[in-house]
């Protein structure tokens, strides 16, 4: 009869073990929770720089701070020149913006890539890289 204690034992033991393991959670680990919680568009909340660009004219893109104020506007900025507009289209995936002084929205596509925001301007080779600041 000591072959059924000492599975029985081995099964509290593993139950223990296993409900014990998940209970600590770190601040990384909260911190993509809460942005998983939210949808991407909400993501895109904040100061965002371009550190990496591939395409034409790429390195005169790095550098260049985009700041999405919820999901009504979008400004850009590189030194001293900075272009306002207003987000006219936005979900999931894509944005459109109208910036002062143009007639024709620009259109972009969007993903993450853990706590990257890539950029594709549409019609462009372009592709940017950007970080949150």
């Amino acid at each position: 009869m000591k072959t059924p204690k000492l599975i029985y034992a081995a099964m509290i033991l593993i139950t223990v073990l296993a409900t014990s393991c998940g209970g600590n959670k770190t601040a990384n680990d909260k911190k993509n929770e809460e942005q998983t919680a939210v949808s991407p568009k909400e993501r895109l909340d904040g100061k965002w720089k371009i550190v990496k660009a591939t395409g034409e004219f790429a390195s005169m893109n790095e550098g260049t701070l985009y700041t999405f104020e919820g999901t009504e506007k979008l400004s850009t900025k590189l030194g001293i020149i900075e272009t306002k507009g207003k987000i006219v289209n936005i979900d999931d995936s894509t944005f459109a913006v109208l910036f002062d002084g143009m007639q024709n929205n620009s259109n972009f596509s969007y993903h993450f890539e853990g706590k990257n925001l890539i950029l594709e301007p549409k019609n462009s080779n372009q592709i940017f890289t950007l970080e949150k600041q």
